[in-house]
C-alpha cells in the first residue's frame, strides 16, 4: 500500500547539517515530497531539540559544530524514547573506520557526499514503510547499510 501525503507528512524529519544551502535542498526536496522537515545548523542545536522531541527520521552529517555527528546518533540511539527514530548519516567522511565507527554508534545508513537528492528520497520513502510495519525495533530490523549515492 502506497501510504498518502497525509500519512507522510505525520512523519518528522530532523536535518542536522551546518552547510545552508545543503541543508535547504534537502528540507526543500522533503518538503516537495510531503514531509514535514525541521533544520539545525550544529550539534548543540540538534541535542537540544532531540532532547525535547521525537523525531522519525534524523539526516545527520558528522562534522559539525559543538557537538559531532556520531555523538548526536549515539545520544538518539541510547535514548529508549528515540528507539523507532532512523539515522541516516551524510557526510564527507568516507575512511573504512569512519563508516565502522557510525554502525558502532547505531547509524542505520551511511552515505557518502555528494549524493544523489533523488536516491535519499526512495531511502527516506522506504524507511516511512518500514516505520508503518509492526516491528518492535524498525532500525534493528533494517541494520547498518553502507552506501554512496
Amino acid at each position: 500500500m502506497v501510504q498518502t501525503e497525509v500519512e507522510r507528512k505525520q512523519k518528522k524529519i530532523l536535518i542536522v547539517e551546518d552547510d545552508k544551502n545543503l541543508n535547504r535542498l534537502i528540507s526543500y526536496n522533503l518538503s516537495k515530497n510531503g514531509f514535514k522537515a525541521e533544520c539545525v545548523y550544529d550539534g548543540l542545536t540538534a541535542k537540544a531539540k532531540l532532547s525535547k522531541e521525537i523525531f522519525d527520521i534524523v539526516i545527520l552529517d558528522i562534522m559539525l559544530p559543538g557537538i559531532d555527528g556520531f555523538q548526536i546518533c549515539q545520544f538518539i540511539k541510547e535514548n529508549p524514547a528515540n528507539s523507532k527514530t532512523f539515522v541516516i548519516v551524510l557526510t564527507t567522511r568516507a575512511q573504512p573506520l569512519d563508516k565502522i565507527y557510525g554502525d558502532q554508534v547505531g547509524a542505520d545508513y551511511y552515505f557518502t557526499k555528494p549524493f544523489s537528492v533523488s536516491k535519499l528520497m526512495e531511502i527516506i520513502r522506504g524507511l516511512v514503510f518500514i516505520s508503518g510495519q509492526s516491528l518492535p525495533r524498525y532500525s534493528q530490523w533494517t541494520g547498518f547499510i553502507e552506501q554512496s549515492i
